[in-house]
């Protein structure tokens, strides 16, 4: 059985939801959260189809920076209002780096600029590095589905073998390193490296769009800062009653 691009993206919104639950509503399941990291790489696999796909990259990247602001000037006036947590996310700003920095690189590819498209993508890589959600693994993340697109094999490899190394390879560098391998370790406080399970549900795309209505596009779009800002309410809330 294999899916197109909207049925994919409301799995990945189903798992998202449950990443976030775990991270803002105390007790939620650990299980929610290693679910969850199967969300983001969907996500950007998907960004990278529209990049290619779309008829317009200038307006796709500005809508993408608006709900970028958006997203940034709404968890603020949330986190104001609701003191003693913060809001962290902001997939927003992680895409709209990502489209940026593949439009660095087609212009490479179509100028054949080499030294200067080299630098201006390197230096974007090392911004995106520190300044948005999932560092590294955003810019391994947009790399991989942009350049093996359409190579299924060595998507799939250049995709494991990243995010294996971005994830667990620190560990092969501790002095301690012999320590890190344990149940805690993998499953509770670093459990990122389960994203390798993406690999499933992207290659059970078919390729086709699905459901591409106005309606449904933009609803991606509303339900990853609602659904946050409301999670926040919901756990600012019952950590109040726990406190009194």
């Amino acid at each position: 059985m294999r899916f197109n691009a909207y049925q994919l993206k409301l799995f990945a919104m189903a798992l998202m939801l449950l990443d976030h639950i775990h991270a803002f509503i105390p007790g939620s399941p650990d299980w929610f959260h290693w679910l969850g990291r199967i969300a983001a790489p969907i996500f950007f696999f998907f960004l990278v189809e529209g990049f290619v796909y779309t008829r317009n990259r200038e307006k796709y990247m500005l809508r993408m920076l608006i709900f970028t602001i958006i997203m940034a000037a709404g968890s603020d006036a949330l986190v104001l209002l609701l003191p003693g947590g913060s809001i962290p996310n902001n997939i927003f700003l992680s895409m709209f780096a990502a489209l940026m920095l593949m439009t660095t690189l087609d212009w490479v590819r179509q100028s054949r600029q080499y030294v200067i498209g080299s630098t201006l993508s390197i230096l974007l890589s090392i911004v995106m590095v520190f300044f948005v959600e999932f560092s590294w693994l955003a810019v391994s993340m947009t790399l991989v589905f942009y350049v093996f697109r359409g190579r299924t094999a060595a998507l799939v490899i250049g995709y494991v073998i990243s995010s294996l190394l971005l994830t667990l390879g620190p560990y092969a560098l501790m002095p301690d390193a012999a320590t890190k391998w344990t149940y805690d370790e993998l499953f509770i406080l670093h459990p990122q490296w389960m994203m390798i399970a993406a690999v499933v549900p992207i290659l059970l795309y078919n390729g086709s769009r699905g459901s591409s209505s106005k309606r449904t596009k933009y609803m991606f779009y509303l339900f990853y800062p609602i659904h946050i800002w409301l999670l926040y309410v919901v756990g600012y809330i019952d950590f109040d009653r726990g406190s009194l």
